[in-house]
């Protein structure tokens, strides 16, 4: 994987983890309980496709290492 392809991933982890930390914002907000359910589990599901990204983008450069 190339190096744009790296920087991209964690752009994206970034954006997942942004918009999971305004969706709590929003969620802490909210008297509607259902709803706060479903906002909490969108903001899990963010941050573990960040997390995700992460790990594809560090297993790219552990995998690029070891052919150089």
């Amino acid at each position: 994987m190339n190096r744009n392809a790296r920087k991209t991933l964690t752009t994206i982890a970034e954006h997942n983890e942004d918009a999971a930390i305004a969706l709590m914002r929003a969620a802490e907000r909210t008297g509607d309980q259902v709803l706060r359910q479903q906002m909490l589990r969108v903001i899990h599901q963010l941050n573990e496709d960040a997390l995700d990204l992460r790990s594809i983008r560090d297993d790219s450069i552990s995998s690029s290492r070891k052919l150089a």
